[in-house]
């Protein structure tokens, strides 16, 4: 296992008490392959990816582990947590738009990241590692890319620069947190075989977080199904579509079979 979540419990503070967002969520994740973290808005599906990054807000209250190569990271040191988001594990957001600095060409975002993760300048390299990583996710025409601006490109464009960038890091684990609920159902399509060619070409390990079950049964491995913070169901994509076993998964079931 790459990774291990052990009894979570996240509350945020709320006037003058506390809201519970995440309840004793426990669940492991291996090494390649594609997790689907599913539930509706409000289940507590960011709040996890924020956890396991480290991102909480510095008032809010966590139990629980979450561990990573034998360390728990609600231990670590600031500059270690840096390092781990640096070294270990990138996060994806969902809207491609707000990731960038609307200011800035997407060439300097680019740069300014190798730089201060990798600590890498020399511009040979990073010309190099930006090349890579715009093949890898299939970005054509770079040069013209790197030096538009945000609004200069499609939405699409945009969340493969986004995830060049991340994987350019060389991360083992990879947060997807809804990365096309803001794109149109063919873009949405292409962003999803590219995780797939990811996962396969650079053995990467994938958290998908997702409202949409169709996205699920086309991309992921298995399935952690949360509702109002807690865990009900963990099985194979397979089986979660077969045979679930909890009710609220069933009623997610039956909810995308009316919509088709």
């Amino acid at each position: 296992m790459i990774l291990d979540i052990k009894d979570l419990s996240v509350f945020y503070r709320s006037k003058k008490t506390y809201a519970k967002a995440l309840d004793k969520v426990s669940f492991s994740l291996k090494e390649g392959e594609i997790l689907g973290l599913v539930g509706e808005s409000g289940s507590g599906k960011s709040t996890l990816s924020y956890s396991v990054l480290g991102l909480l807000p510095q008032d809010s209250k966590k139990e629980g582990q979450i561990i990573f190569d034998k360390e728990n990271i609600f231990s670590l040191s600031p500059k270690k947590l840096e390092g781990l988001r640096a070294d270990n594990i990138g996060l994806i957001f969902q809207d491609p738009a707000g990731t960038f600095n609307p200011v800035l060409s997407i060439g300097y975002q680019f740069r300014e990241v190798l730089e201060s993760k990798l600590k890498i300048t020399g511009k040979d390299t990073v010309k190099k590692i930006i090349a890579d990583s715009f093949d890898q996710v299939r970005l054509p025409d770079a040069e013209r890319i790197l030096k538009s601006y945000p609004h200069q490109l499609s939405g699409g464009q945009l969340q493969r620069v986004a995830i060049a960038i991340a994987i350019s890091l060389k991360p083992r684990i990879l947060i997807a947190d809804e990365p096309t609920s803001s794109l149109d159902v063919t873009i949405e399509s292409q962003i999803i075989n590219l995780f797939k060619e990811l996962k396969d070409k650079l053995n990467l390990t994938i958290i998908f977080i997702t409202h949409n079950l169709d996205l699920v049964r086309a991309l992921c491995d298995r399935v952690v199904v949360l509702y109002q913070g807690e865990v009900r169901e963990i099985n194979s994509t397979e089986e979660i579509f077969k045979n679930p076993q909890d009710n609220y998964t069933r009623e997610l079931l039956v909810s995308l079979q009316e919509l088709e």
